[in-house]
Parts: structure tokens; C-alpha cells; sequence
């Protein structure tokens, strides 16, 4: 029995277990925090339950695959309701839309903010369609070799749906420049830690993902996701250290050996999978005397996400007339993108993410009151911030921004409250940078073949899962990455 060790339990590790173990191979996971869950973590306290990374899912078929590959039903398994609206956006001048996979609602809603927008809609529409069947030709396989990116036929279905444009400009086009509409269709390639403004098009495929796919909540929130995989992980044998973190990935003559925790406990391997971020492993795991495909000189010169501040809020009030999850997008929305990607500045006017999900399960909130999530892209930790001293403000514009959207009394009735910060990301989960939503950014050359390839041509025996190899960031897209780890071990290692 071939003996694996994975060095995180984030969904990737936990999901490349599963498979793993259901064809017959020891698994054991080593996980740095006391839970499970990696960015994808939970925070209880005071009858309050809060993801705290992500906190909706799109592309449930990915999810769904990794359950129907060791046998089981997702859907028997949790209870899951779809949202529609997806989203409320929100504009500085107090309008907004709302955004629902339902089309004769979205339909409406486009006419409210321009009147005769619906044709241009269903043109948008066709269009990111198109980029997600072409998209997913990319996510959802291996790479050996550039052609099996970089072929003909590719680069003539790149140019044909145009996916090769940026991403903003192009939005803009279909919405003949209505500056509301535009920002409502290409905000999603931020999930992926990238502008919209320097996004390729091909990243609308994510926006036709939320549209036409739907987006779907967990009752008890995604960490119960976290939860039922650990429980399905235990039944099929894996063992789960937790407080465990990893100091090395023990490497002789190429190949692997184990790993050795800071503990001083040495765990034999045949195969490592690391789970961790990419930079991390490279920089920190692996000994200066082993080869090494990302130097230290290599990964100084990729190009990093950004990070994230989130604020955790527990009030003593419901809030029936707000939607589950929402958007407010600032008045000089170009400068706030500007200064986090570009000037590594704080943003005046911080445009966030809010979710309130005590909308869809009270449960997750003592009775009569509510629990509200706000994440505010930030700059990555390349910038010179303090954030001892940027939090406190940061927190004050985003409620100052929460009196206009939710109660205008609203400190008023916080019970609660925790918030996470840039440097939060690195101390806990080794983020490079402190990226909140991955390490590397999306751009051209480090996506699809260009990513780093999830098996190391140096070090035989190492693999990597997750947001840091391909297809890349987001959960939908670490489940896939299980997928396709887990295929080529199973093809390497029979």
C-alpha cells in the first residue's frame, strides 16, 4: 500500500484524500491550524457562525463530482438552497440591481439602470457562454507539454470569442459604456484576486458561471462542506493531524521521503502532496541542497493576488430586506482598483463584498439577530502598511458605508466582532504576500500551462494541489485541481 502524505487540509488536500484513499492508498494529512479548512476555515463564537473565507459556491458539479467519485451524493449529504439574486450591487449613489439567474428578472433589472439594455444583455450573455465552453477546455485537464495549450486551434478559439481582450473595456463594449452595467459584469475576475481592469475576457466565463449555473449556500454555511469531507475522509481510513504543522518535506538522492513536523515526529512518505501555498513550500519546506524548479529569485519575479481585510460582525437585529450576499462599488471605482493593485495604497472610498447569510439560515446567529461578513480587497503585503494602524480605519469606512446599505444606527447594535487582516493571511495559513483568495494572480503567464504544473520534474514523489497549480484559484477550481492530481498519481503509481 503506497503511503501519502499531504502537507495542508484546505478542500484541495481534503478532496485529493478522499480520492486517494477510496482507490487504496494510506493517506495521512498534516494540517498548521486546530481545524480543517485552510482558507476555508470557520469562526464560532458567542452563538455566532461565520465562514471565513469563502462563503457561496458556483460550478456545484465540481463539488458534486469529487462526492460521485468515491461513491457518494452530495446532495443527500447537505442541504443546499440556490440564491437568486446572486447578488445585490450596490453604487455610491444609492441605487443598485440586482443580479438573478432568473433572465426575465435580470432582464428588468438591466432596463431599470438603462432602458433598451436587455438585447445587449443577451449578447453579453452568448458571448461569455461561448468563453466558458472554450475556458473549460483549459481547466479541466493535465499539462505535459505548451502544446497542449498552445496549438492552433486554440489560439483561433481565443481569437474568435475575443478572449484574448481585457476584460473591463470589453464589458463595456456590450453595455455601450454604461459605467453601472459595466461594473456589474466584470467585478468577478476580483474573485480570482485580478482587476477587472487588467483581466483577460476570457474571465466573463466566471460571471456566465454565477448567471447561467447558479450559485448555491450550504445550510450551516461552505465550512460544512469542510466538515462532511473530514467525516468522509475518517470512514475511508485518513488520518487527520491537526496543530500539525510540517518543517520539511525530507527529500534523498531526488526523491521523497517523509515529511518531519516541528514537533520533531518524522511521518514516511512514497508521495508528498503539498496542499500549501506553492511560494511557501518552495521557500520553506523544501531544503537549500534539494533541486528546486521555483527559486527564490523565480518567485520574486511571479506576479501575486491581492489580499483582503474582512470584518466580522455579530448584531442584535435582523435585517429581513437585505440579500444574502452583496457588492458596493465605490465612486472612483478605477482608483480603488488602482491603489490596491497598482499604487499598493490604502483605497480611499474601499469598495466590499458584504454577506449576510442569517438571511437564508437563521441558525447561524443567536435568535433575533443577524450575522454579516464584509471583505474589502486590500493591497497584497508587498505594500509598506502598517496594519495595526490601517484596520481601525479601514473598519470605520466600512461601516460608515454599512449605516447607508443596512441601519444607520448600526454600531449601535454590534454584539459581536473579529476581524482578519492582511498579515492574519500569512500568520495562519502561510499565504504568500497574505493573499486572501490565492497566491498567484491570473494573468496570461500564469495560467493554464504557464501555472506551476502540479508534479515536480525534480523531485520524484512530490505533487502539488490546489489554488497554486492549475486550473488556479477558487473553490470550484481546487476541486478540479484534486481531480487532476489525483489522476496522475493513479496513472504513475499503480
Amino acid at each position: 500500500m503506497k503511503k501519502v502524505v499531504i502537507v495542508g487540509a484546505g478542500m484541495g488536500g481534503l478532496a485529493t484524500a478522499l480520492r486517494l484513499a477510496d482507490q487504496g492508498f494510506k493517506v495521512t494529512i498534516c494540517e498548521k491550524q486546530p481545524r480543517p479548512g485552510g482558507r476555508s476555515n470557520l469562526l464560532e463564537e458567542n452563538g455566532f457562525r461565520l465562514d471565513m473565507g469563502p462563503t457561496i459556491l458556483v460550478m456545484k458539479e465540481a463539488f458534486e463530482d469529487t462526492y460521485r467519485a468515491i461513491g457518494e451524493d452530495l446532495d443527500e449529504r447537505l442541504d443546499f438552497v440556490q440564491l437568486d439574486p446572486n447578488y445585490r450591487v450596490y453604487y455610491h449613489d444609492d441605487t443598485y440591481i440586482d443580479l438573478y439567474s432568473n433572465m426575465a428578472k435580470l432582464t428588468q433589472e438591466v432596463e431599470k439602470i438603462e432602458a433598451g439594455s436587455a438585447e445587449n444583455l443577451f449578447s453579453f450573455i452568448g458571448s461569455s457562454a461561448r468563453k466558458y465552453a472554450l475556458g473549460m477546455n483549459f481547466v479541466d485537464r493535465n499539462y505535459d507539454r505548451l502544446t497542449d495549450l498552445a496549438n492552433f486551434k486554440s489560439l483561433q478559439q481565443m481569437v474568435s470569442t475575443r478572449s484574448h481582450q481585457n476584460l473591463y473595456q470589453q464589458v463595456s463594449r456590450f453595455f455601450n459604456g454604461n459605467d453601472k452595467l459595466t461594473k456589474a459584469f466584470s467585478f468577478h475576475s476580483m474573485f480570482l484576486g485580478l482587476s477587472p481592469f487588467d483581466a483577460l475576457a476570457m474571465y466573463s466565463l466566471i460571471t456566465y458561471a454565477d448567471l447561467a449555473l447558479g450559485m448555491w449556500f450550504p445550510k450551516g454555511g461552505i465550512y460544512r462542506i469542510v466538515e462532511d469531507m473530514v467525516s468522509l475522509a475518517e470512514d475511508r481510513g485518513v488520518v487527520i493531524h491537526t496543530n500539525a504543522p510540517v518543517a520539511e518535506i525530507e527529500i534523498k538522492d531526488g526523491r521523497i521521503g517523509g515529511v518531519r513536523l516541528e514537533s520533531g515526529e518524522r511521518i514516511e512518505a512514497d508521495i508528498v502532496i503539498s496542499n500549501a501555498d506553492l511560494p511557501y513550500t518552495y521557500r520553506n519546506l523544501i531544503n537549500g541542497n534539494a533541486p528546486k524548479e521555483y527559486s527564490a529569485q523565480k518567485l520574486d519575479r511571479m506576479s501575486y493576488a491581492c489580499s483582503g481585510y474582512i470584518l466580522y460582525l455579530g448584531l442584535d437585529q435582523p435585517y429581513p430586506h437585505m440579500r444574502h450576499q452583496s457588492l458596493y462599488f465605490s465612486e472612483d471605482y478605477k482608483a480603488n482598483l488602482e491603489a490596491i493593485f497598482n499604487k499598493k495604497t490604502l483605497p480611499e472610498d474601499p469598495s466590499f463584498h458584504l454577506s449576510v447569510p442569517t438571511v437564508t439560515d437563521p441558525n447561524l446567529a443567536p435568535d433575533g439577530h443577524s450575522a454579516i461578513y464584509v471583505l474589502a480587497p486590500m493591497p497584497n503585503l508587498s505594500a509598506n502598511i502598517d496594519w495595526n494602524l490601517a484596520a481601525p480605519i479601514v473598519r470605520d469606512q466600512l461601516l460608515d458605508q454599512l449605516e447607508h446599505i443596512i441601519d444607520p444606527n448600526i454600531r449601535e447594535h454590534i454584539v459581536w466582532e473579529r476581524d482578519y487582516r492582511p498579515t492574519d493571511w500569512q500568520t495562519d495559513i502561510n499565504a504568500a504576500l497574505g493573499t486572501a483568495f490565492g497566491s498567484f494572480s491570473h494573468d496570461f503567464m500564469q495560467s493554464a500551462y504557464f501555472r506551476p504544473h502540479n508534479k515536480s520534474k525534480m523531485i520524484d514523489g512530490l505533487y502539488f494541489v490546489g489554488q497554486s497549480t492549475y486550473p488556479g484559484i477558487g473553490m470550484p477550481m481546487v476541486h478540479i485541481s484534486a481531480k487532476l492530481v489525483s489522476e496522475r498519481i493513479l496513472a504513475e503509481w499503480p
